[in-house]
């Protein structure tokens, strides 16, 4: 009989459902006879509720983000966190969504967002759903909101070899934690060739290249500080600027290089091959997600941190820092003061790119499959 795994997220933002998307398409290359089903949680939640929530969300990360600090601090307790997912439940717990997770009927669910693991545990005390459950941090810190069912999942995976002890503490079973990296796996070609990608962007190699992630929406709006001062800077470096999907922000991008007369600046909009570009380019510049921040250290290349949303972010961009695989920078000045230092001396991202080499979450999503396959065995 053919197992079925349930991959749950939810759209505050795109690194849940990266994440997601991601073992979705490992899963189903390693095993074609697995039935995977991924859903956004908000798709089918209470539609008022869940519109709002997202939209409050996004306000706080990307326009108040001391104001989202205290927010996820506030929730990182037992009782605190406890009576927020009790709260957050009304957005799930209705027709819709029972009818498509009972429909699918998992044996496995893993959950790439919170909400996904309480409703599952939730359903599975139940009596509803009768799923073995894997819930994955999706960035570097564990929120307390993340464990509201560990006394019953199978596994919880975490990114930083640090927060075990931390989680044990917190009162986790160690067996159940796993700290083998945020699991990814981007598509790549083997015969990708580096060279003829570099001068299809109007770039010869020799100086090093920055794939500079402007964000869509607001984000592009608060990069443009950032690429502002790079662009009056006439830095030794050349620079891909991906602007997403906010055409206003890549305008004004274009106005200024086009005012600057800068050539060491290429500018896109939405873009699909992220993993190609990633791959010719020498470091990043980007906020601290999760999962985009662990695409960097997937390809290991160094990242600059800007925009912090504050919350997660911190725990993001605090263990890279830490393990010298990048460096987090509050304003445009430092920023641009750092990317001067990078421009006269680019063994600073050869040092980083060392460290880089050390990690091992490459491995993260093979050792995933092996972990659901061994619980999905017994």
């Amino acid at each position: 009989m053919k197992k079925r795994i349930l991959l749950t997220y939810a759209m505050y933002g795109n690194g849940h459902r990266a994440v997601a998307e991601y073992i979705a398409s490992y899963f189903k290359e390693q095993d074609p006879e697995l039935e995977i089903l991924a859903i956004d949680l908000l798709k089918y939640s209470t539609p008022i509720l869940g519109n709002i929530s997202q939209k409050v969300t996004d306000f706080f990360l990307l326009k108040f983000p001391a104001g989202w600090s205290f927010i996820y601090s506030l929730f990182d307790t037992k009782i605190s966190a406890s009576i927020a997912n009790k709260t957050s439940m009304s957005l799930f717990k209705n027709k819709r969504m029972k009818q498509v997770i009972t429909d699918f009927n998992p044996d496995m669910t893993i959950s790439t967002h919170f909400f996904g693991s309480s409703l599952i545990d939730y359903y599975n005390k139940k009596g509803i759903t009768h799923s073995k459950l894997i819930t994955v941090v999706t960035d570097y810190e564990a929120h307390a909101l993340w464990l509201r069912g560990y006394k019953r999942e199978q596994a919880i995976v975490v990114g930083d070899k640090d927060e075990v002890a931390y989680l044990v503490k917190k009162g986790v079973d160690r067996k159940k934690i796993k700290p083998i990296g945020i699991p990814i796996n981007p598509i790549t070609s083997s015969n990708f060739d580096v060279d003829k990608a570099i001068k299809k962007y109007g770039f010869d190699g020799v100086r090093p290249i920055c794939l500079f992630f402007g964000g869509g929406g607001n984000g592009g709006t608060l990069s443009l500080p950032y690429i502002r001062k790079i662009i009056k800077s006439n830095l030794n470096i050349d620079f891909i600027y991906v602007a997403g999907k906010n055409q206003e922000s890549k305008a004004k991008v274009d106005s200024w290089i086009s005012q600057y007369g800068v050539k060491n600046i290429k500018t896109l909009g939405y873009v699909n091959n992220v993993p190609e570009l990633l791959q010719m380019c020498d470091f990043v510049v980007s906020k601290p997600g999760g999962a985009q921040s662990t695409e960097s250290l997937y390809f290991k290349k160094p990242i600059i941190m800007i925009n912090c949303s504050g919350g997660q972010e911190v725990a993001n961009y605090k263990y890279f820092v830490k393990n010298g695989y990048g460096r987090r920078f509050r304003t445009s000045f430092m920023f641009n003061k750092y990317m001067k230092e990078i421009s006269d001396n680019p063994q600073i991202i050869e040092d980083m790119k060392k460290n880089m080499a050390k990690n091992k979450n490459n491995e993260a999503m093979e050792k995933l499959y092996k972990i659901a396959m061994q619980h999905l065995k017994k």
